[in-house]
């Protein structure tokens, strides 16, 4: 059993066949089997029409969240009263949502994002058709089973699969591929609201709900739009091939004339994190990272606890904005419904504005990735914090609550979207959809658990307050965590730990390291400086090639098999 999760939890990669990449010419390819594939020669594929994919799946997957409009017209007909029941089916597919996102990451790397939307698909139909018979027989338990364990894991799939393949065909604009799609993701949410309150013939989000006659509707052609959308979808996604390159960088960012020869590392790639520097600066080779030195590193669970502050406070808004606005300010149906629709769109400027920011950070200052999204990501915790110690201030008045509201959720969709990019970055196009999958539990799990846990929560003015500097404190905690969040590669690959400010080393601890004959046998595979037999400009670096060190040795490389028995 241990192997087996070790083995699952470790990324490798087969190469594509030839069927695969000349049927991948065209815009639509169909899997037939779980190697094989069949396209429809009609128009050719562009990266582009990737994007414009993904968009429409985290469109539909951001439906999910509109079901918060719904679940009170499902009690009522079901119940024949708002009993608060069906609002768990929310809770439930929020976790699956997440579970899902998280385990599916190996598998979707190595599978590829084709078959992962496939079995997204799958799972989405499979729950919207349950959930029709739950409204038709009325009958919770499907309702849950549904919508709650299918569609959930069905959309986290969806998610994952978007993102990786994404980020791999847009490496020179991560940011605004990440803002785009989030923000898909976010009017997936405002536009199944709108949907669902047509059906229900409400006038504003909060108000109560007397018509329920076409619940029995709801679910088969909202359903049916979706289902046939992830289609479509899985007919366009995929990955690049290995010799993919877009102005003058290839998936990694590394730049096309310093990259080395696809076909002979390729292997190497799947275990690489970011170089430290820019175009011109790639002065420091990485150190190879398994995920699982990704999963256990103080980076990420400095990042997740960052990610988790900036984030939570939102939810907590969400949950109980009605209540704050009602009950605390005294403000009627109306103003609430107008504010409600104002904090849609600013958290969806957020989305698009601060990922697309860092991406003209890097073009603009030549900045390390990695390192541009984090200051991004600072700023985004820092306005956080000052918006959280003046919410908690005893003296608030409605318009200033609501814009320091605005100014929290504004950057609660930003590092939605942000961090895409930022773990991409950080550990690698090969890990980034797993690490981003674990990632999105942290906004799944804090969705189900501010659910359950403020349920029965009664807002009034001094419990605001209390809230507000329990939160200041958890954003606090953010913003210290993402300090020692280290892209700096001299650190971050440093045999121990070292953690540097502005070059100074503050702290630095070693570890032991014991040679072993593994070591020996796998010195081909390393990357390491070397003198050129040319002599290059001060600030290029070289890439030592394991293969042409065995060749002259005498000794066949594995690769050089393949390629052999390929020809033949």
């Amino acid at each position: 059993m241990l192997r087996w999760l070790v083995q699952y939890w470790t990324v490798t990669l087969g190469a594509k066949s030839t069927e695969e990449l000349d049927a991948e010419h065209y815009l639509f390819v169909v899997a037939t089997g779980l190697h094989s594939v069949a396209s429809v020669n009609c128009v050719a594929f562009n990266r582009w029409y990737l994007l414009l994919a993904s968009c429409l799946a985290m469109l539909a997957a951001g439906t999910l969240l509109a079901f918060s409009t719904l679940y009170d017209a499902l009690d009522v007909y079901m119940y024949g009263s708002q009993t608060k029941t069906s609002v768990t089916v929310l809770y439930q597919a929020y976790i699956w949502m997440g579970l899902s996102a998280a385990i599916s990451g190996p598998f979707i790397e190595r599978r590829g994002p084709r078959i992962g939307m496939t079995v997204a698909t799958m799972l989405l139909a499979v729950g919207f058709t349950l959930a029709q018979l739950a409204v038709t027989t009325k009958a919770q338990l499907f309702l849950t089973i549904g919508y709650g364990f299918f569609c959930g894991g069905g959309f986290g799939m969806a998610i994952v699969s978007t993102m990786t393949a994404s980020q791999k065909w847009f490496p020179d604009i991560r940011g605004l591929t990440a803002g785009l799609c989030m923000c898909s993701f976010g009017a997936g949410t405002v536009a199944g609201a709108n949907v669902y309150k047509a059906f229900l013939n409400r006038g504003g989000f909060v108000q109560v709900v007397t018509n329920v006659r076409n619940i029995p509707h709801v679910f088969w052609t909202t359903g049916l739009v979706i289902v046939l959308t992830m289609i479509v979808v899985t007919l366009v996604i995929r990955t690049p091939p290995v010799s993919f390159t877009v102005n003058g960088h290839d998936i990694h960012g590394v730049p096309e004339s310093k990259a080395p020869d696809p076909n002979l590392v390729q292997d190497e790639y799947l275990q690489l994190g970011e170089l430290d520097g820019t175009d011109v600066h790639y002065f420091q080779q990485v150190k190879a990272l398994s995920l699982v030195q990704c999963i256990c590193s103080t980076d990420f669970f400095c990042m997740y606890i960052a990610f988790a502050a900036s984030i939570i406070p939102a939810m907590v808004f969400s949950s109980e904005f009605v209540a704050i606005n009602t009950k605390v300010f005294g403000q009627s149906v109306d103003v609430t419904n107008s504010s409600k629709v104002q904090g849609l769109i600013v958290n969806l400027a957020g989305q698009l504005t601060i990922p697309v920011i860092s991406d003209l950070i890097i073009r603009v200052c030549y900045a390390n990735p990695a390192y541009a999204r984090k200051i991004v990501f600072f700023f985004i915790l820092s306005a956080q914090l000052g918006s959280m110690a003046a919410l908690s201030s005893e003296n608030m008045t409605f318009e200033s609550v609501r814009s320091l509201s605005f100014t929290y959720v504004f950057g609660s969709g930003g590092s939605m979207a942000l961090i895409q990019c930022f773990v991409t970055d950080m550990f690698g196009v090969y890990h980034a959809g797993t690490m981003y999958g674990l990632v999105f539990t942290c906004w799944s799990l804090r969705s189900a658990i501010v659910g359950y846990g403020f349920a029965d929560f009664q807002v009034t003015r001094v419990s605001f307050r209390n809230q507000m500097q329990w939160m200041l404190v958890v954003v606090a905690i953010g913003w210290v965590a993402l300090l020692f969040v280290r892209t700096n590669s001299v650190d971050r690959f440093f045999y121990g730990y070292k953690y540097s400010v502005c070059g100074k080393v503050m702290v630095q601890i070693a570890f032991h390291r014991h040679e072993t004959t593994n070591d020996k046998d796998h010195d081909d595979s390393l990357t390491i400086l070397a003198p050129p037999k040319v002599s290059p400009a001060s600030n290029d670096f070289v890439l030592w090639n394991g293969y042409d060190h065995v060749r002259t040795s005498g000794v066949q490389h594995p690769q050089a098999r393949q390629d052999t028995s390929d020809n033949a």
